[in-house]
């Protein structure tokens, strides 16, 4: 694996960088925290004619082609600007689904318009269960004629409200923890039979519990042939899972350069706070971190692009991204003193949202279980 970046790969991060500084700065993730669709449709749409929501797509569908390493580089900047938008879900989690596992109709309908930020699809998987797998879905699709009707409830669907369609993960046969059995359905979040409930969270997103109560879905929204729904989701949701992991070592970094700048110029007994050792240490054994955490979340995306065994490296870079996320928000607060806890401050912005990414799309004892299985297998 070469670290240096190309200079498209350069291009990419130079250019993310420049513009959500202006577009996407801290204070307008704390005003869609109290938006009620939780992003902002004027930069989605930016972010389309970028060319972003197009970056893991075929050029067919009118995409860039770009790799997993690329989407890493450029989830690292959205995290660094804490930038809210359905990127993941939309464009990777459904938009790849889809792109792999959908019809020819289906990929010609469909890509284009999440490419040019028309339709928005959100992601519905998890279930009221830590699993972030086949274990974790337990709603049934039943046959209805050349229908299905769907009932059961999912977790944590983000931006479901305000969604054109819902990618649901429900069962056609077989129960947990089969991989077998599972297929795919686009559902209307408007449907009389679906219920939305937002969701409390402590990052203050767009969450919402998904119930459905006999939703009948026509043949045109059943994605792949059913019950082989397992071999599609488990690639795209690994590249998901790697895409939060940059959001987090992006915002990691970002919490730590402003502690650190914090402690040049913060003075307590006639020096900076910084001068002092224990200050120091903390400091440097947290982006110690944050560079190793960087390492395995791009060694995991450029795993993926070589098409080498994936599952391993995925679960250490979420496990190991996801706890240092948490521990660089906490000590980021911790430096800045009381006021780091006062809910004026950016830094609550991260430390409210490094436990909650830490627990996104599995929590850590998921994804240690799965380092667990891969080294005792061996």
């Amino acid at each position: 694996m070469d670290m240096e970046f190309t200079e498209e790969q350069k291009a990419l991060q130079n250019a993310a960088r420049s513009f959500l500084a202006t577009e996407s700065p801290l204070s307008a993730a704390r005003e869609m925290e109290a938006n009620e669709e939780g992003f902002s449709r004027d930069l989605w749409a930016k972010m389309a004619d970028l060319g972003w929501l197009g970056l893991p797509h075929s050029s067919d569908a009118g995409g860039s082609e770009m790799g997993n390493v690329e989407l890493v580089i450029l989830a690292k900047e959205l995290g660094r600007q804490l930038c809210p938008s359905p990127y993941i879900p939309s464009v990777i989690l459904a938009g790849l689904t889809i792109a792999g596992a959908g019809s020819d109709e289906q990929r010609a309908r469909l890509l284009p318009q999440i490419i040019n930020g028309e339709l928005i699809i959100a992601f519905a998987l998890q279930e009221e269960n830590t699993y972030y797998d086949a274990r974790s879905v337990r709603a049934t699709a039943t046959k209805e004629g050349d229908a299905y009707v769907l009932n059961g409830t999912k977790m944590f669907v983000e931006s479901a409200a305000a969604a054109d369609k819902v990618l649901v993960v429900a069962r056609i046969s077989s129960e947990p923890p089969d991989t077998a059995g599972l297929a795919m359905f686009l559902v209307d979040p408007n449907d009389v039979h679906v219920t939305l409930e937002p969701l409390d969270t402590m990052a203050r997103d767009r969450q919402y519990q998904m119930k459905l109560d006999g939703v009948l879905v026509q043949p045109e929204d059943v994605i792949d042939t059913p019950a082989s729904a397992w071999d599609t989701l488990e690639g795209v949701i690994e590249r998901g899972v790697i895409a939060l992991c940059g959001y987090m070592v992006g915002a990691s970094q970002r919490i730590h350069d402003m502690a650190t700048d914090f402690a040049k110029e913060r003075v307590q007994f006639d020096r900076p706070i910084g001068s002092f050792q224990a200050i120091q240490h903390y400091l440097a054994l947290s982006i110690t971190e944050i560079i190793a955490a960087d390492t395995t979340v791009f060694y995991a995306a450029w795993t993926l692009d070589e098409r080498e065994p994936s599952r391993e490296i995925v679960a250490k870079a979420k496990a190991f991204a996801g706890d240092t996320f948490r521990k660089a928000t906490d000590l980021g607060a911790q430096i800045h003193g009381g006021i780091g806890y006062d809910e004026s401050m950016d830094t609550t912005l991260f430390l409210r949202r490094g436990k909650q990414l830490q627990l996104s799309m599995g929590g850590s004892g998921f994804w240690e279980d799965i380092i667990a299985e891969e080294l005792l297998d061996r």
